[in-house]
């Protein structure tokens, strides 16, 4: 008999809108290469998203996917805990406090004939009181991936107040300034109402557009009278349910997960400074497509003239694109004149465009993608001899990074997050934030291009989908 695995992530793996981000497009390559390559029957689930204004309660419902009947893909509709987790940041009562997704979540459990393996991609969209659900399925191996940090962070990103990386370690006060300032339960719930009725192919009445408009002024008052409860209850329940929302994640990770799979050798050494079992923790880089025709060394040597530099995601200080920009502005005109730069950066930010635009004064190149298709990706990285990849956060395993090191880019990471790991050489850290250390660095390179060759010399092998899949095959017994 073939064994059911579920996976689950909070947004469908299918998705076209981009959300969710490297953890979606891991999800659905996952999948896709399960269904291609096993014989595991696959189900997938996702919550927090759907909202049905026409039936009361929450329930699963089954839905289409681009697999057709290779994989079973169902929703949590009406889910008690919004989803993604900036949504429901406001509200870690609902997260700790629901027993309803338990009781919908069994019923599914038994509907399905039961599952042999649960395999968490993420946790929002959902309460801790479904991994309970462990107790009564004792021989179901329940998995987590840990691709991001929101069971210790209710803002998934330990980055606080927009500004530095967060090392608080306790949850509490301090959470409340982070928390999105325009972010209400009701608003949302209407707009997912309305996008589950379009999803559905139901005309939306112009008197529901001329109620959303009145709901939209309603908010703006609730938001205000919100902001003033917020004051008033900071000391009390919010700062203690930010408190619990830590220690009871924690708690039930090592009580019910039977193994915790992190991403990268950075998120397990966090995930235990905040108390994760060690003996269930295990580094388990992700497979990507990219490994299939990643080079191995370094594509486009130095040729004495112009040393370009490549950076690649998006205008956010938690990415280090503003760090970079100030470094740049900075670096001696003398280095500079020997220097390319291209910067390939999604966002809006008009006047980080004219700051680029500046940088073209004293650099010996400056070319800049106003966002970027994957496409695009072998025009960018063309003649580019480092990559920068500046992150002011802790980065889980940069997808951007790994793009670099497959298609012959050398990475230069600052000391934060998991890129650091794409190769084994020292020499291509700098510590984050620190401008003077990043251009020392960049000099280094650029006045020993020999050195670049480092980095391949001790960069390890990047993981295959098959060559991951087969590792969590051995989870998954």
């Amino acid at each position: 008999m073939k064994k059911k695995i579920l996976i689950y992530n909070w947004i469908p793996f299918d998705e076209t809108e981009g959300k969710g981000g490297g953890v979606t497009v891991y999800t659905k390559n996952l999948i896709k290469y399960l269904t291609e390559h096993t014989d595991l029957d696959i189900y997938f689930l996702s919550s927090g998203r759907a909202y049905d204004r026409k039936r009361r309660g929450t329930f699963i419902e089954r839905t289409s996917n681009i697999l057709g009947k290779s994989c079973k893909s169902y929703q949590v509709v009406n889910s008690p805990v919004l989803s993604s987790a900036n949504l429901s940041f406001a509200y870690p009562e609902d997260m700790l406090e629901d027993r309803v997704l338990k009781k919908v979540i069994r019923n599914f459990f038994v509907k399905c004939g039961g599952f042999d393996i649960v395999h968490f991609q993420n946790f929002e969209g959902l309460s801790l009181s479904v991994l309970e659900l462990k107790e009564e399925y004792p021989e179901t191996r329940f998995i987590y991936s840990l691709h991001n940090y929101y069971l210790f962070c209710p803002q998934v990103m330990l980055w606080k107040g927009d500004k530095e990386s967060c090392a608080e370690r306790r949850c509490g006060s301090v959470c409340i300034a982070c928390m999105p300032k325009n972010v209400h339960k009701g608003k949302v719930i209407y707009n997912q109402q309305l996008s589950y009725e379009l999803a559905a192919n139901r005309k939306v009445s112009l008197l529901q557009r001329e109620v959303q408009d009145a709901l939209e002024e309603t908010c703006k008052i609730y938001d205000r009278y919100q902001a003033g409860r917020i004051r008033i209850r900071t000391k009390k329940r919010l700062a203690r349910n930010f408190q619990l929302f830590r220690e009871r994640n924690i708690w039930h990770i090592n009580q019910y997960m039977d193994v915790v799979l992190a991403v990268s050798n950075r998120v397990a050494e966090i995930a235990m400074n905040y108390g994760v079992d060690e003996k269930k923790l295990v580094v388990n880089y992700i497979g990507t497509e990219a490994a299939s025709a990643q080079r191995g060394y370094g594509l486009y040597p130095y040729d004495g003239k112009v040393f370009t530099l490549c950076y690649l995601g998006y205008m956010r200080k938690m990415k280090g694109f503003y760090f970079l920009l100030d470094a740049l502005e900075h670096m001696p005109a003398e280095l500079a004149g020997s220097i390319g730069v291209k910067l390939a950066a999604a966002g809006t930010d008009q006047e980080a465009k004219k700051r680029i635009e500046n940088l073209k004064k004293k650099f010996a190149q400056v070319i800049f993608y106003p966002g970027y298709t994957h496409e695009q990706l072998p025009e960018i990285f063309g003649n580019v001899q480092l990559g920068i990849v500046p992150s002011l956060w802790e980065d889980n395993l940069p997808q951007v990074a790994i793009e670099m090191k497959a298609q012959g880019i050398p990475v230069l990471a600052s000391d934060l997050g998991g890129a650091k790991e794409l190769t084994l050489s020292g020499d291509f850290v700098f510590q984050a934030g620190n401008e003077a250390a990043l251009i020392e660095r960049i000099n280094f390179f650029m006045k020993n291009p020999k050195q670049l060759e480092e980095y391949w010399r001790q960069a390890p092998r990047l993981i295959s989908m098959q060559e991951h899949v087969e590792e969590l095959k051995t989870f998954y017994m």
